[in-house]
């Protein structure tokens, strides 16, 4: 797979694709994205549902995942959630 930008990789988790930042750390398989191996995205029927995972929302993990991946799925992402909406849930994995 070809390494490419943050934002490429939020942009090809929306078309459904395939792809991975330059450090790896960053990614999606289409269906889901990732900042390490915390799942911050996901698909619900044909929407793309993004995990505030932000210090704003209560769930800061890294500035890492809340700047650069969080944020650049921000824009592309159907509906952002608080990840405490699906804790418990059948939607949580």
């Amino acid at each position: 797979m070809t390494k490419t930008t943050n934002e490429n990789v939020a942009k090809a988790w929306t078309y459904g694709n395939k792809a991975v930042n330059h450090s790896g750390a960053y990614h999606t398989d289409g269906e889901n994205l990732y900042s390490y191996s915390l799942r911050i995205g996901f698909t619900k029927g044909s929407k793309k549902i993004l995990l505030d995972y932000t210090a704003g929302a209560g769930h800061f993990r890294s500035m890492t995942t809340s700047g650069k991946h969080v944020s650049p799925a921000r824009y592309v992402a159907d509906v952002v959630m608080n990840p405490s909406v699906i804790e418990n849930t059948d939607m949580a994995y």
